[in-house]
């Protein structure tokens, strides 16, 4: 008797909470054929393609209701290769923001910066780590060893302020490393875009560091997150001098 009753209890609540409504309801059909044969009021025939239907029908309601097997994680961290050319990324980009600690990854495709995304008139936002003495020693102590960060650094500044001349472009520098680099797409679309990139520690290359792609659609709370945390970092760092406009 507890048996049934907890059976009746479970089967109640899952009609209540709309939970296995297909078993059920083909139960009452195979309930209903059952009394209809034992009553000869359909025949043998009728009842076996009633019950093939049946059959089928539940087969392909449980293949179509199966959930996507969740990708490998291997699927969804990447190093920097998987991505190919910077420059792939830019047609179509009217927002881009960018955090590294010399961003040379990115200022190397400064030509297609300006074609893609300032020449159409859109902005670009980027930030580099401070050229403090003691600031960049720490930094260094992380970074991999194939990398002159302060050469790079000086010579991502000299771009930035050949750059900071186009209208729409802005770069400030900041005082911390937070042990990570950002690339942001279109953060104000629906189809907007996260890369995100790990800087480990005494990576062999830098390209080894590990990558993810968060994109608006897959995951809103993330993607905004790291939207969020450039905009942190941003209102941290410091102003670049303005560019002097040039003599006409």
């Amino acid at each position: 008797m507890a048996q049934l009753r907890d059976l009746s209890r479970r089967t109640a609540g899952d009609i209540r909470h709309g939970r296995h409504r297909e078993a059920y309801a083909l139960f009452l059909v195979g309930v209903a054929l059952v009394a209809l044969g034992f009553a000869d009021v359909l025949s043998v025939k009728a009842l076996l393609s009633a019950v093939l239907l049946a059959l089928s029908f539940l087969v392909f309601h449980t293949s179509a209701e199966a959930p996507d097997p969740k990708p490998s994680l291997d699927q969804v961290l990447s190093d920097r290769d998987s991505f190919g050319s910077f420059s792939k990324l830019l047609p179509g980009v009217r927002d881009l923001r960018v955090y590294g600690p010399t961003a040379v990854a990115v200022i190397m495709y400064a030509a297609d910066i300006r074609r893609f995304v300032l020449a159409p008139g859109g902005s670009v936002r980027v930030i580099i780590q401070d050229d403090d003495p003691e600031a960049l020693r720490l930094t260094a102590i992380q970074l991999d060893d194939n990398l002159d960060l302060a050469r790079t650094l000086q010579s991502s500044m000299a771009a930035l302020e050949k750059m900071q001349a186009e209208p729409g472009f802005n770069y400030r520098k900041l005082p911390v490393n937070p042990g990570f680099s950002l690339v942001i797409v279109n953060a104000n679309d629906r189809k907007g875009y996260v890369i995100f990139e790990s800087h480990g520690f005494k990576d062999q290359y830098h390209t080894d560091r590990m990558h993810i792609v968060i994109s608006r659609a897959d995951s809103p709370h993330w993607f905004s997150y790291w939207v969020m945390r450039f905009e942190a970092m941003w209102g941290a760092a410091q102003p670049s001098a303005p560019a002097l406009a040039p003599d006409r």
